[in-house]
């Protein structure tokens, strides 16, 4: 359906999961990338810097209740581990996808966080990565993933078969700087945040080029450093605008139609966090003048949208998510 023929939505805030968490505790350390399961359950990937070995993990828990479940990944470069983890995706068996820039692989892990295979090795002939990023699924459960460094998006099977690719580095139609994020939409077209390019491209399934949003700069419907990208089901496009430290909602056909700077209020697992230790954050909450600020994205990477058309965020730098509802006027 073309959003162009209908009224523009309004969207709401619903709420803020998530929350700074040193290993051991419930929540995130600078989180990258969310996959959305079955059965209500969310996994998000936080990358964090390599001081603490199990800051590098995945986490798992229940969108609506937001109990959490469990958390697997460490650092390191054995299976299961990572260095540079940015991309997560769910297949249709609930096993998980991870891409990982420093090691140039692809690991994999059942529903349970239990380790499968991994595949990839460095380098710039077809199947090969140079700091792999972004990664979808299609509708027949193939892998789509932005080769970053090599500028181009690779297409395999799940299990690593190499299928085909397209891109070339350069900043006209089709070509790359740096692609990033990387979303489909009901059609199968594919959508690809072009990083230092500072644009969102569209593709047709085959990888032909259909148009581009954006540019660079700060002005409404202008990008510094996009980093994901999600359509909706009836075609609005959301760009997680990392460097203006904003999201951005596009119609199908690339108008802008408006833009986020973040609402985010106090999360369940920060409530439960206060609870537990009182004296000592009230005590670092009284030095605070306004709450203001902390409302606000601080590099937000990546984007979902849900069956109920809730937009999910990750809200990077403050390791969090922040959830808005598409409402149809």
């Amino acid at each position: 359906m073309n959003s162009a023929s209908k009224s523009q939505p309004s969207y709401s805030y619903v709420k803020t999961i998530g929350n700074a968490a040193a290993p051991g505790q419930i929540g995130f350390r600078n989180p990258v990338s969310i996959a959305l399961g079955k059965d209500n359950l969310v996994y998000v990937l936080s990358h964090a810097a390599e001081n603490v070995s199990n800051n590098k993990r995945i986490a798992k828990f229940t969108y609506e209740n937001e109990d959490f479940i469990k958390e697997f990944g460490s650092l390191g470069s054995s299976d299961g581990e990572f260095t540079w983890p940015n991309s997560l995706v769910i297949d249709f068996e609930g096993n998980v996808y991870v891409t990982d820039e420093w090691l140039n692989r692809i690991s994999v892990f059942d529903p349970d966080g239990n380790f499968l295979r991994s595949w990839g090795s460095q380098g710039t002939r077809s199947g090969e990565w140079k700091r792999p990023a972004g990664l979808v699924l299609d509708q027949d459960e193939n892998l789509l993933v932005a080769d970053s460094f090599n500028h181009r998006i690779q297409k395999l099977t799940k299990y690593g078969e190499y299928l085909g690719e397209w891109g070339s580095f350069g900043n006209k139609a089709g070509q790359f700087n740096t692609p990033w994020g990387i979303s489909i939409d009901a059609e199968g077209d594919v959508f690809v945040a072009d990083w230092r390019n500072d644009r969102i491209q569209k593709f047709t399934p085959g990888g032909n080029y259909l148009m581009q949003i954006g540019g660079s700069g700060n002005q409404p419907g202008k990008f510094h450093r996009p980093s994901d990208v999600a359509i909706d089901d009836t075609g609005y496009i959301y760009v997680t605008d990392w460097g203006n430290d904003r999201v951005q909602v596009f119609d199908s056909n690339g108008r802008f139609i408006r833009l986020f700077t973040g609402n985010a209020g106090m999360s369940k697992w920060g409530e439960d966090r206060l609870s537990s230790n009182p004296e000592n954050m009230i005590e670092q909450r009284q030095q605070v003048l306004t709450m203001d600020p902390e409302r606000l994205f601080v590099q937000p990477v990546a984007v979902v949208v849900d069956e109920s058309q809730r937009i999910i965020i990750v809200d990077s730098a403050r390791h969090r998510l922040q959830v808005y509802q598409r409402i149809d006027n």
